[in-house]
């Protein structure tokens, strides 16, 4: 019967418990598109700023190489400067350009699922090996979605690509004679021409992957009714456990304050459903207190603690019933009850000089 409830259908939202299971095994809501959308968009927008320095950083590498182009020596030592030459020169011109998009790699999943780092995802599975289940995941429903989606954005980035080209390539041919910074600048404003229209299109895409990656993990993280009832039980405990606790405790107090009543003063009598333990020590507190409280057999028994004390009984249906109602245990005697609570006070303490003068 267990097991049918644990394979039942999952239908419930996932707990905080489970979301946060999910992160720790590296399982949240991600999209490739949206790392995409950010790496495209920081090249476009590095190269539309960094575009004059790059062009003219290009510009002297074509000089320098058709400068020195006549007295190149093609020893080994002379080819291993020249290419440590051009390597400075390249990393210089793309340098910028490729920390830009690391950058923009790293921020493209972050803003979407935050800081996360967990080697749980790079743990060996069978799974990860088996031919069986590489089968399934190739024609997997969510694999064949995304093969439709690349073909989707080819044709369109090829359609669009096509009619961005169209116009120039009748003069295409005559930009190749022309001045190096003319030819590089043409290709760096056509191509981010083309970044613009491409942007847009991945943006309409990356937002809508990005609304169905999140229905796709709320969904695979979904639970059953027996899985929410397993793990609010394993978070707060059994059911009968916190009972069981919770009766223990409420024995203890009730154990402690049957002691405390040996401290009273007096005990406030309904006579038969309250009574109400009292103390007032100036030392303690400013104001009487109750030490103990009950109703039924508990007040029937803090009765027989007062007499086994030689505890005073006052019987005041009025007071006891609005002591009981406004005060718990340990509580200092309401202000609107004072007075009342002041001649019960007063009565037992002309009694005790009584029982004082009377000699034993």
């Amino acid at each position: 019967m267990a097991s049918n409830d644990e394979n039942g259908e999952k239908t419930e939202e996932a707990t905080p418990r489970q979301r946060q299971r999910a992160r720790d095994e590296g399982r949240v809501a991600t999209s490739r598109e949206v790392g995409t959308l950010f790496v495209l968009t920081t090249a476009t927008l590095t190269i539309y700023w960094l575009g004059p320095y790059m062009t003219s950083r290009t510009e002297d590498l074509f000089v320098y190489i058709l400068q020195n182009l006549s007295t190149i020596d093609l020893s080994v030592s002379g080819t291993v400067v020249l290419m440590q030459n051009a390597f400075w020169r390249v990393l210089g011109i793309i340098g910028p350009l490729m920390l830009a998009l690391v950058v923009a790699s790293i921020a493209g999943y972050v803003v979407q699922f935050g800081f996360l780092m967990t080697a749980k995802s790079l743990q060996p599975k069978a799974s990860r090996i088996s031919p069986i289940e590489g089968a399934k995941r190739i024609f997997s429903s969510r694999m064949i979605a995304e093969t439709l989606k690349s073909i989707f954005k080819f044709i369109v980035v090829g359609v669009v690509s096509y009619y961005t080209f169209k116009p120039i390539l009748p003069g295409a041919a005559g930009l190749m004679d022309s001045d190096p910074t003319i030819l590089i600048s043409s290709i760096i404003q056509l191509g981010l021409y083309l970044s613009i229209f491409i942007l847009l299109f991945l943006l309409a895409v990356a937002l809508a992957d990005y609304v169905y990656q999140k229905w796709q993990h709320e969904k695979s993280i979904r639970m059953s009714k027996y899985e929410v009832k397993k793990e609010l039980k394993e978070s707060e405990g059994d059911p009968q456990i916190r009972a069981r606790v919770r009766a223990i405790r409420h024995q203890q107090a009730r154990q402690q304050m049957m002691q405390d009543v040996e401290r009273a003063e007096v005990v406030v009598t309904n006579p038969t459903h309250y009574a109400i333990a009292i103390r007032y020590d100036a030392t303690e507190r400013d104001a009487p207190h109750l030490v103990g409280k009950g109703m039924g057999l508990i007040a029937q028994r803090i009765k027989e603690i007062a007499e086994e004390n030689r505890i005073p009984l006052y019987e005041d249906k009025w007071l006891a019933r609005q002591l009981f109602r406004t005060c718990n245990i340990g509580d200092t005697v309401p202000v609107d009850l004072w007075q009342a609570t002041a001649k019960v006070l007063a009565y037992v303490r002309a009694l005790d000089k009584k029982r004082a003068k009377i000699p034993a």
